[in-house]
C-alpha cells in the first residue's frame, strides 16, 4: 500500500515562504515525513504535503510552530483556509 493524497478534513499542505526560509534545517528535523531540505538547502515539502495535502501530525504541528523565521504555513487541502499559524 502506498500512502496518497488525503482528501479527509484532517489533510493538509504545507507551504514553505523561500524568501523567509533560512534552511536551519528544524522542520526537516521535527517531520522529516513531511518537510525536507532541498539542493538549495531550503525546506520544501514532501510528496503530498506540498500538493494534494496529507495527514496532519504532530510532528508538523510542532516544525510550523517551531520555525524561527515563521516560514511555514499550514492550509487545510480541502477548504484552502490557513490553519497554522494563525494571522
Amino acid at each position: 500500500m502506498t500512502a496518497g493524497p488525503q482528501a479527509g478534513a484532517d489533510a493538509v499542505v504545507v507551504r514553505v515562504d523561500r524568501d523567509r526560509c533560512i534552511g536551519s534545517g528544524m522542520c526537516a528535523l521535527s517531520a522529516p515525513g513531511s518537510l525536507a531540505l532541498g539542493a538549495d538547502g531550503l525546506a520544501e515539502p514532501v510528496a503530498g504535503h506540498g500538493a494534494d495535502g496529507e495527514e496532519l501530525t504532530p510532528e508538523l504541528t510542532e516544525a510550523v510552530d517551531f520555525c524561527p523565521v515563521e516560514a511555514l504555513t499550514l492550509y487545510s487541502a480541502r477548504g484552502g483556509h490557513r490553519i497554522a499559524p494563525a494571522e
